[in-house]
C-alpha cells in the first residue's frame, strides 16, 4: 500500500513489504527478493531502520541475520494502522466501484411486443 502513495523508492519498498508481514523475520537475500530491491541496496536501509528502531535483527542463522519490523516501536505501531486503514478504505472504495459497474448477466431489458 505505502508504494501506491509514497512512491516506489527502495526504503519505500522495504518498508511496504515488511509492513504486510510484521510478525515473520526475513534475510537480506530474501528481503531483496520480496522487495524488489538490490542487495546492496537493502544492506544500507537495513542498518538506516535498525538505527532508528523501526527494524530489528532477531538473530543469526548460519551466515545471514534475520530482520523483523519491530512492533514494539510506537512509530511502527503508527504505520501499521496507517497501512491498515488505507488497505481498508481503498478496499471499500473498490467495493463500491464494484456495485456501480454491475450488470447481471441474466437481466435483460425487457421487449415490448410491437403491433404491424
Amino acid at each position: 500500500m505505502f508504494q501506491d502513495i509514497f512512491g516506489h523508492n527502495s526504503k519505500t519498498r522495504i518498508l511496504d513489504f515488511l509492513t504486510d508481514h510484521p510478525r515473520f523475520e526475513y534475510s537480506i537475500t530474501e528481503i531483496a527478493e520480496k522487495a524488489e530491491v538490490s542487495r546492496p541496496t537493502v544492506y544500507k536501509i537495513i542498518k538506516t531502520l535498525v538505527d532508528k528502531k523501526l527494524v530489528i535483527k532477531t538473530r543469526d542463522q548460519g551466515n545471514s541475520s534475520l530482520y523483523q519490523l519491530n512492533t514494539e516501536n510506537k512509530l511502527v505501531q503508527v504505520i501499521l494502522k496507517f497501512d491498515f486503514e488505507i488497505a481498508s478504505k481503498v478496499a471499500e472504495i473498490e467495493a463500491k466501484d464494484m456495485v456501480k459497474e454491475y450488470k447481471p448477466i441474466l437481466a435483460r431489458p425487457k421487449v415490448r411486443a410491437t403491433t404491424a
